[in-house]
């Protein structure tokens, strides 16, 4: 059984994206909308693509707290606003082809807590939602997000296209 727990443990040490492995943040924009306050990390991938990380943090009202949206797409500042709610979910679900996922990971992780600890901390988070835009990296995502949030944990069901996450350390 010990072989087997340090195993586990060389091998997740391996695959999980850690601080350092992370692209630097070009700029960090921060916006209160009419829905809550976006987050949006701009970095430049090592295609030289601009790319963003938008954290919205929003409070529904029949949620006790706050809860953050995450989501991953290109940087086009003079884009459109789009018309249709379809339009808007197109342009998180292009890939880019840089073949750095743990990188991404690694930055969209970092790009979350910072976003915790601008809103006074992961205690002030009720929940976080997520929706991979590639559906068969959605066990992927969800190894990653209970192993490096290790306080949240998966809800029941679906809100909307969204995976959401409890904090289980939340104190309403």
């Amino acid at each position: 059984m010990k072989l087997k727990s340090i195993l586990e443990q060389v091998l997740q040490e391996l695959n999980v994206p850690k601080p350092e492995d992370a692209y630097k943040f070009d700029d960090i924009k921060v916006e209160d909308t009419q829905s809550g306050r976006m987050y949006t990390y701009i970095y430049t991938n090592n295609l030289g693509q601009k790319m963003e990380v938008t954290n919205m943090v929003s409070k529904l009202s029949k949620e006790p707290e706050r809860s953050i949206y995450v989501a991953f797409a290109k940087y086009e500042p003079d884009a459109p606003e789009p018309e249709h709610p379809d339009d808007e979910e197109l342009k998180y679900g292009e890939m880019t082809g840089a073949k750095d996922m743990l990188k991404v990971l690694a930055t969209v992780v970092e790009a979350t807590k910072r976003t915790m600890k601008s809103e006074g901390g992961q205690e002030n988070i009720y929940s976080i939602l997520y929706s991979p835009a590639d559906k068969k990296r959605g066990n992927i995502y969800l190894h990653y997000m209970e192993t490096l949030f290790p306080g949240f944990e998966k809800a029941s069901g679906q809100k909307g296209s969204f995976t959401r996450f409890i904090n289980k350390d939340f104190k309403d």
